[in-house]
């Protein structure tokens, strides 16, 4: 990693997975930056300038997340911007988002994973997808 440090954007409604992984994160060196909600999300996206996204699937409804991808997606300054999505929809649900453990191409995501998620090893993600 350069010598700025590079900044993460969680937007997630579960406090508790926001602080374990903001910790992770932090431990690493990243700056992280934190939404509780979709419309937040989109806001500090457009404002904070992440490096990264780590966005949950299910948050105000069960699909949240998948409009927030639309409305980055739809603009030129957040489009370019790589997302992680997590989310317990498969551990909740039964349904599955990822196909063999990857993003489907029609979400514009570049990792699709199931929670829980370990804290280091998703940091360990966020290094290597920005390296």
């Amino acid at each position: 990693m350069s010598d700025q440090p590079k900044k993460t954007l969680i937007v997630d409604d579960d406090v508790d997975f926001i602080s374990a992984n903001k910790v992770a994160l932090e431990s690493m060196g990243f700056d992280v930056v934190t939404a509780t909600d979709s419309k937040q999300g989109v806001e500090f996206a457009q404002s904070e300038d992440p490096d990264i996204i780590i966005l949950d699937l299910m948050m105000e409804r069960l699909y949240s997340g998948f409009s927030v991808v639309e409305s980055l997606r739809a603009h030129e300054a957040t489009a370019h911007i790589p997302i992680i999505m997590v989310s317990a929809v498969t551990t909740d649900t039964g349904f599955r988002v990822d196909a063999e453990g990857k993003a489907p191409a029609w979400l514009e995501v570049v990792e699709f994973i199931n929670k829980p998620v370990d804290p280091v090893e998703l940091a360990r993600k966020v290094a290597s997808i920005l390296e």
